[in-house]
């Protein structure tokens, strides 16, 4: 009788261990499913699964479950492939969230050669291009060699998801490097192209801002007023037409009088909340610019100044800021003080355009 037992007892083992190894293969095989998906995590809903067929500058195509699904571009947070290297994700992951640096050391370790799906290599190249440039702005050097990358990222992938924001990208770049001619093409390529109403005016925005530093200041408050005229419901679209206003304002000094640059601008200021550095910095330079146009050079320097030591966030702005504060400090006969700021701006900002001024 026990050996009856044992027998069943050993029958039980048997049954236990070929049921957990069924499951471990059909769990096996799940999670490589579930893996071989690609994954578009939008910015409100749920993630989109499938297989990414096509894309374009417009939107992102899948075949979910044999249907198609189109997501467009503006609307997309992220796009993962299933068969992508893990070096890949984790590099786009980091690059998403502004760590670009970090990105670009992930995104080196992949070997493109590795890749044969054309969409994830050429995603690969963007990021690798995107990362490349915000670093050359964010350091100051390298904008040579990061201009030639995203250029030959958008040779190869022209029709890419990325291609308003590899616009952009070079547009910056543009500006960086004084080359406000291509800066002013790129912008408006976005500007005249992009279907999204806040894109286009944040497009149109900087095409002017570069027009100014060209001195073309007729032909830039002619988009700053375009971008007034258009109606702004959410936050960031109200931000931007105020972010035109200070423009404006600086354009009028230049096209008309001064007084009436200084007035607009300072209406600005005293309408809206300091916390929005970016606004407030661009709003004080502004300001120092028209005061300078006044012969009120001691007015400038403090307006100046309040960038260099509240509103400093944005490296443009305050860069600018610096550059004019060598200048006026000077003409104040407190040479130490515009010595201070002349270095500042050459350790901070050496890749500049301003500290290119000095």
């Amino acid at each position: 009788m026990n050996s009856v037992f044992r027998f069943i007892e050993r029958l039980k083992s048997m049954k236990i261990r070929l049921l957990s190894m069924v499951c471990l293969v059909f769990i096996a095989h799940g999670s490589s499913a579930v893996a071989e998906e690609d994954q578009v995590y939008v910015k409100r809903g749920a993630t989109v699964r499938g297989k990414v067929d096509e894309v374009s500058p417009v939107q992102v195509t899948l075949d979910v479950a044999g249907q198609k699904r189109s997501v467009s571009v503006n609307e997309v947070r992220v796009v993962n492939f299933g068969d992508e290297p893990p070096g890949l994700r984790q590099g786009r992951a980091r690059a998403v969230a502004g760590k670009f640096a970090e990105a670009l050391q992930e995104l080196k370790k992949v070997d493109a050669t590795s890749i044969s799906r054309p969409l994830v290599k050429l995603d690969l190249q963007f990021y690798l291009a995107l990362c490349q440039g915000r670093e050359a702005l964010r350091s100051g050097t390298g904008k040579s060699e990061a201009t030639e990358a995203m250029l030959a990222f958008v040779r190869s992938g022209a029709n890419s998801n990325h291609f308003f924001q590899a616009a952009d990208v070079l547009g910056d770049l543009a500006v960086a490097q004084g080359d406000y001619e291509n800066a002013v093409k790129y912008y408006g390529g976005i500007s005249s192209k992009n279907p999204w109403a806040e894109d286009r005016t944040r497009a149109l925005l900087a095409e002017a801002d570069t027009r100014v530093k060209q001195g073309s200041f007729a032909e830039a408050q002619k988009r700053y007023q375009n971008i007034l005229t258009q109606k702004a419901d959410a936050p960031e679209e109200k931000r931007l037409l105020l972010l035109a206003e200070v423009g404006r304002g600086r354009c009028l000094a230049e096209t008309t009088t001064a007084e009436q640059g200084i007035n607009v601008i300072e209406q600005v200021i005293a309408d809206n909340d300091a916390a929005d550095t970016e606004l407030f910095g661009r709003a004080y330079n502004a300001l120092g610019d028209c005061l300078q146009l006044s012969n009120k050079p001691k007015d400038a320097l403090m307006a100046y100044l309040h960038v260099d030591v509240l509103f400093y966030g944005d490296a443009e702005t305050h860069a600018e800021a610096l550059y004019h504060l060598s200048k006026l400090w000077q003409v104040a006969k407190n040479q130490d003080r515009a010595a201070v700021a002349a270095n500042l701006l050459k350790q901070r900002y050496a890749g500049s355009v301003w500290a290119g001024k000095l």
